[in-house]
């Protein structure tokens, strides 16, 4: 019997899958996941469900789509990976549900997957509680962010009533494909007959497989493009400030998210909303009290001025980025930095060090491969002369390390990384 959150975790862990048998289990994902849902009586039926997939923004326009539908219906939340919890997987639009709730549902999935005869992976476990808990809590609403890719995601056995595509870049190439058009191809799989399909601010490969696969099933398709006019972004001390105009009004939208690509991402919220007949002055105020975990997260801790953000793509770190130089002395601060060994490195380190001159390397964590020694190797081949590169393998180690550095430290590259330093933790 699950007791604690710590067993639940365990519980999910155990049912990792072995590396080498990668290929396999995605082949055979949606039948299996199909199977473990009707063994579970479909509770992903109980609920409208609007389903997200792209490269960078799942999370950030997941949580402030989820929050402005809360503001009307009862909305359900579902993103990976967590940062500092478990719980901020699955939660009722940002808001955790009670622990009972959590620990109930839980012990019915173990009793059911007990019985199973097949072994479902982590991700499709994650996936199927997910449901579980909105179905019990009776969630009218469920956003769901995919995990990888979109055709053979764990998510992709939803009957969503909307799909919303987000930027493309490449990513994960060895599982979808070496060229933007083969990634989009994987993404646009989620989309449904007859849904509605919301597509973000996309390169023009992206939005052209965007476009036909929603055509090709008959679907309604709004854009960022088409829809959205006199974009603009700014960044102030203690707020962002997203304007557009929308359908002849003019919009203008104070949040603590930042980041240009993220603007783009409320905005592409707002069509969203508009579609579903849930745009109101209510959810449009929601859109501004959404601050989420790990997105440019400020702190001060001894003293010091600590930033966090995940941006593990060259364009999510090139947002960050500007974001920090905005508000922050970049030749004062020192950079804390990691990344998992599927991402691209060399990018996301030349936009580092063509802004700060202090870099501190360090693992990601131990849940994925990241290879400390090789990220450091390749930051000394594409450092200048005056430029200061350490590795401190031990992340809390190389925490303390960077706060002798600098009274300004930005933690970014990773969720992983991230996850590392968590309020208690810290």
């Amino acid at each position: 019997m699950i007791k604690t959150l710590q067993e639940l975790d365990d519980f999910f862990i155990s049912y990792m899958p072995k590396t080498n048998t990668t290929g396999e289990l995605r082949g055979n994902r949606l039948k299996r996941m199909e199977s473990l849902l009707k063994a579970l009586g479909n509770p992903e039926k109980s609920f409208k469900s609007i389903h997200i997939a792209g490269s960078k923004g799942k999370g950030t326009s997941a949580s402030l789509l989820s929050s402005a539908i809360n503001e009307i219906h009862k909305t359900g939340l579902y993103r990976s990976p967590h940062v500092y919890d478990l719980r901020e997987r699955f939660s009722l639009s940002g808001e955790f549900f009670s622990l009972s709730m959590y620990l109930r549902v839980a012990n019915e999935l173990k009793e059911k997957v007990d019985n199973l005869d097949f072994l479902p992976t982590t991700f499709e476990l994650y996936t199927a509680y997910a449901y579980m808990l909105f179905k019990e809590s009776g969630c009218e609403y469920a956003v769901i962010e995919t995990g990888l890719g979109g055709r053979l995601d764990a998510t992709n056995t939803l009957d969503s009533i909307m799909e919303i595509l987000l930027p493309i870049e490449l990513e994960h190439q060895e599982v979808l494909g070496d060229t933007i058009e083969k990634i989009a191809v994987e993404k646009s799989k989620i989309i449904k007959k007859d849904s509605l399909v919301v597509v973000a601010d996309q390169d023009a490969i992206s939005y052209s497989v965007f476009e036909k696969e929603a055509k090709d099933n008959g679907c309604p398709f709004f854009s960022f493009k088409n829809e959205i006019s006199s974009f603009s972004y700014a960044d102030e001390r203690s707020y962002s400030i997203t304007s557009f105009e929308y359908k002849c009004r003019k919009y203008e939208i104070k949040s603590k998210i930042r980041g240009k690509e993220s603007a783009k991402s409320i905005a592409t919220v707002v069509i969203a909303l508009d579609k579903l007949d849930l745009l109101s002055e209510k959810s449009l105020s929601a859109l501004e009290r959404v601050e989420i975990e790990g997105r440019f997260e400020e702190r001060c801790e001894d003293g010091k001025t600590i930033v966090l953000d995940s941006a593990h793509t060259k364009n999510s770190m090139n947002n960050l980025i500007s974001s920090f130089k905005a508000l922050y002395d970049t030749e004062k601060t020192c950079v804390l930095f990691s990344a998992l060994e599927n991402k691209d490195i060399d990018g996301m380190l030349k936009i580092l060090l063509s802004t700060f001159n202090t870099l501190v390397i360090t693992k990601a964590g131990s849940f994925k491969k990241s290879n400390a020694d090789k990220i450091y190797e390749s930051a000394m081949k594409i450092k200048r002369s005056d430029q200061m590169i350490y590795l401190i393998k031990n992340e809390k180690d190389s925490l303390s390390f960077s706060k002798r550095l600098s009274d300004i430290i930005l933690i970014t590259g990773s969720f992983y990384l991230i996850g590392q330093f968590g309020v208690d933790n810290a």
